[in-house]
């Protein structure tokens, strides 16, 4: 298929999506991943102390969410990344933002989505910063749903993805839904492990098929300031596991809570156009670019 082709169905609705990894191969969406346009991007600044700045991908600077996360930011330098619209990337937003925050030479730089509802001081977040040893080049908040949380890389079981179909199906969740799905499309597509947040399987964790647990900083991290922080070939999802993968990290004594899908939302089209992030990953891995063992 050609990029063109491609691009119109990712840009679908779910059932353009379902066509796209019914009909295309694994080194056409690779080739259409790596050459990818990006958005716009344009920096929106709000005067702080630089010692540690906070990068905030947005959709819209001037909007609600971003808004909240000022207010909870008061004391530090914010870098809004904004960036909207079919080709927005976070990982690219990311990274140019931390490479804008660089001319400042700040410590530490927090990385975090604009859907922050609530969070502890920064003054508590300079006490524990302090203490964290020189080595770590990421920094974790308290464990939570939608950061610090254990994502599981497994080869899946067959009757474990069949399983996952049909618990979707009946309980109405995308993502089993759609990988249960998908997962059909595995062999041609070069998939042999998938990524599974480990609290979403329960009980069901330990039979989901061999594999290793990730602690994936996810929504909230705080990193030692570097260019080309993530890998921008993935689109939307993956990135952060595979910079938590790759990081010497530490965890602090901070809390925080986001709204549930605010940035992505949390339906179907969502996690079949992230899917691709699967393809994207096991390339890396069986290359080992990146080691799972």
């Amino acid at each position: 298929m050609s990029p063109e082709e491609i691009e119109k169905l990712f840009g679908g609705d779910i059932n353009d999506l379902y066509k796209l990894y019914s009909i295309s191969n694994r080194d056409d969406i690779l080739n259409w991943m790596l050459k990818r346009p990006s958005a716009d991007i344009t920096f929106k600044e709000v005067e702080g102390d630089k010692e540690i700045i906070a990068v905030i991908p947005t959709a819209d600077a001037s909007g609600k969410l971003a808004s909240t996360v000022k207010a909870l930011y008061k004391e530090i330098h914010i870098i809004y990344v904004e960036s909207k619209g079919p080709f927005f990337n976070y990982a690219r937003s990311v990274n140019a933002g931390v490479k804008y925050a660089m001319q400042y030479s700040p410590r530490w730089v927090i990385v975090s989505n604009d859907d922050l509802i609530w969070m502890e001081s920064v003054n508590k977040l300079r006490n524990e910063l302090s203490t964290v040893s020189k080595n770590v080049d990421l920094v974790m908040a308290s464990k939570s749903d939608y950061h610090t949380y254990n994502v599981l890389i497994v080869e899946p079981n067959t009757w474990f993805i069949e399983g996952m179909r049909r618990f979707g199906n009946i309980v109405k969740l995308p993502p089993a839904k759609v990988y249960g799905e998908l997962l059909k499309h595995r062999v041609r597509l070069g998939i042999k492990y998938i990524t599974v947040i480990e609290k979403m399987l329960g009980p069901m964790a330990s039979l989901a098929g061999k594999g290793v647990r990730v602690l994936n900083a996810g929504s909230f991290m705080i990193v030692k300031p570097r260019e080309n922080l993530m890998d921008p070939n993935f689109i939307n999802s993956h990135e952060d596991v595979v910079l938590s993968m790759t990081s010497r990290y530490e965890i602090i004594n901070f809390k925080l809570r986001e709204k549930k899908g605010a940035s992505l939302g949390f339906d179907e089209v969502r996690f079949a156009r992230i899917f691709v992030n699967e393809i994207y990953l096991n390339y890396l891995i069986e290359n080992k670019k990146v080691k799972i063992r």
